[in-house]
């Protein structure tokens, strides 16, 4: 026998037992038959080599309707059968197996839209910040993300959008919406908390100089003091609501184009020198404006993508959505992890 036809067979046979090992972990089920043809037909090349080497004589005659096989031969057409009818088993498994996978995600989906069904009941202010970042498939460089709470405790996000209405003209600084919430903590204020100084609000209205403005316009602003607070960097105020009189407020048509402008300003300024990496933007419109979350969420999270697609060297890396309530929070994450183009929410 050939010692180096018998160490050839010997390394065949180690490197298709190594990648059967490898192929059948658990994580790859669904994928057997596809993955484990190379350890069969390394099997099969190093059972060929095996056996002529031990049986050089072997024949193979041929008749006019076949052929009469013997000796070394016949064995490895039959080992190379069988290996192929179990790959044809494996096969069976991996369908079985897609469709065990495929039955689970529609539970996964039901069960996420009954949450968001009792949640919608009666929504809750969440009161713990959290975050999540989800990958854009075939887009290394950015994220997309959900950040959940009171936006008043979110630190380390270089900027926050604020939903505006088309006169610019921000809330109170005591109502518990985030313009107020921006308004009050961006100013500053004295020893007993009253705003004293005004800074966001006034910055704002040097810039909107004309009122009303187009619907999804962007103005940008210093954050005041939460540059001290939250470590923000720049306040972009976004013309999201617009109102009539006798009819009160509602959520401009052009969602899409908000979150466009709002990432294309954000360029804009790291163009200029300024490093703005991440941003956090609440459910545009959906509060006073009225506007559906869901749809809003999938509107401005198709947005974002489009943006990147156009942008692919943007330096904006995450894009967070807000969530205030359990009820934006699951109808976010709902958004996110059933998009095609986006994978997997992790923890941050």
């Amino acid at each position: 026998m050939n010692s180096q036809l018998l160490g050839v067979t010997g390394a065949l046979m180690l490197i298709g037992i190594l990648l059967q090992v490898w192929f059948s972990d658990p994580r790859r089920a669904g994928r057997q038959a596809a993955m484990q043809l190379p350890s069969v037909l390394l099997y099969a090349v190093a059972v060929s080599l095996l056996m002529f080497s031990i049986f050089p004589e072997s024949y193979a005659d041929g008749r006019a309707l076949g052929f009469s096989i013997g000796g070394a031969t016949a064995f490895v057409l039959v080992f190379t059968t069988l290996s192929f009818q179990w790959l044809a088993r494996a096969g069976k498994r991996d369908a079985l197996e897609a469709e065990v996978r495929q039955a689970r995600q529609e539970v996964e989906r039901l069960n996420r839209r009954l949450t968001i069904v009792e949640a919608a009941q009666q929504p809750q202010r969440l009161q713990r910040t959290t975050r999540a970042h989800a990958s854009i498939r075939q887009d290394r460089r950015h994220r997309l993300g959900i950040i959940t709470g009171n936006i008043s405790n979110v630190t380390g996000v270089d900027v926050w959008v604020n939903a505006e209405n088309v006169q610019m003209e921000m809330a109170r600084p005591t109502e518990p919406t985030i313009s107020g919430t921006i308004r009050y903590r961006g100013g500053r204020r004295d020893t007993a908390g009253n705003l004293v100084d005004d800074l966001v609000y006034d910055e704002l209205r040097e810039v909107a100089l004309r009122t009303p403005v187009a619907p999804a316009t962007v103005f940008t602003t210093s954050s005041g003091r939460l540059a001290e607070s939250n470590s923000v960097k720049r306040i972009l105020h976004v013309a999201s609501v617009e109102g009539s009189p006798g009819t009160g407020y509602r959520q401009v048509a052009d969602i899409s184009g908000c979150m466009r402008n709002v990432l294309a300003e954000m360029d804009r300024l790291n163009a200029g020198g300024e490093e703005l990496r991440t941003v956090v933007l609440p459910l545009l419109g959906t509060g006073n404006g009225g506007g559906d979350p869901q749809r809003t969420a999938q509107i401005m999270v198709e947005a974002a993508l489009d943006y990147f697609r156009a942008h692919p060297s943007s330096r904006v890396r995450t894009v967070y959505l807000l969530a205030f309530t359990d009820l934006e929070e699951q109808i976010v994450r709902l958004v996110l992890t059933e998009h095609h183009d986006v994978s997997g929410l992790d923890p941050a």
